[in-house]
């Protein structure tokens, strides 16, 4: 059984016994029968900076931007950039347009529109190095697998909230969309047993 999560929240449950993925936040951006690729959402790196970032891709003058950060988005890939943006802005080909409200793009013209002084670019923007894989059924095996009767404490998952890439603290993120995630499934659970007393 597939499971529709493309463009959703993949978060951690408070039980995650994985530390690379403890208390993480992730935005799947492909999910198909063959594979699967999401980025971290929620963890900044020291290094390399956005200053030493757009250095590295021949940006002369970085915009003054309020906490901007590089965030590690996975194990798999760290010579990646992927740019998270809102979707008033494009790459053509290179931007990966897998939902209605954030797009992804990997190239060197979407850091030069994000970063340079003076360049156009999406009005919102959140860049990571790395990404998560997951080969052809894993994410399902990790999220239905289950242990004895209870299910495995691996994963949750919710809509895709785009204030919560671009707006909201990074801090944050992971305890309120947990929050989220545990409210839907009271509401849900609750519902039900109202709809059959």
């Amino acid at each position: 059984m597939m499971l529709d999560l493309e463009g959703k929240f993949l978060v951690a449950k408070p039980t995650m016994r994985d530390a690379r993925f403890r208390e993480s936040v992730i935005l799947i951006l492909e999910h198909s029968r063959s594979h699967s690729m999401g980025l971290i959402i929620n963890k900044p790196v020291h290094t390399p900076t956005p200053t030493e970032l757009g250095k590295d891709f021949g940006i002369k003058t970085i915009k003054r931007q309020p906490n901007q950060y590089v965030f590690y988005g996975g194990p798999v890939g760290l010579n990646k950039v992927i740019v998270l943006h809102t979707p008033d802005w494009s790459a053509g080909s290179t931007t990966h347009k897998f939902n209605d409200e954030v797009w992804a793009t990997n190239s060197k013209e979407c850091l030069i529109a994000c970063m340079e002084h003076g360049a156009t670019g999406p009005s919102n923007f959140l860049m990571t190095i790395g990404q998560c894989q997951w080969s052809a059924g894993q994410l399902e095996a990790e999220i239905l697998s289950r242990n004895g009767r209870l299910t495995t404490d691996a994963w949750l998952s919710t809509h895709l909230d785009p204030n919560t890439v671009f707006g909201m603290k990074y801090r944050n993120r992971w305890k309120k969309t947990v929050n989220k995630v545990a409210k839907e499934q009271f509401n849900r659970t609750f519902n039900h047993a109202v709809q059959t007393q």
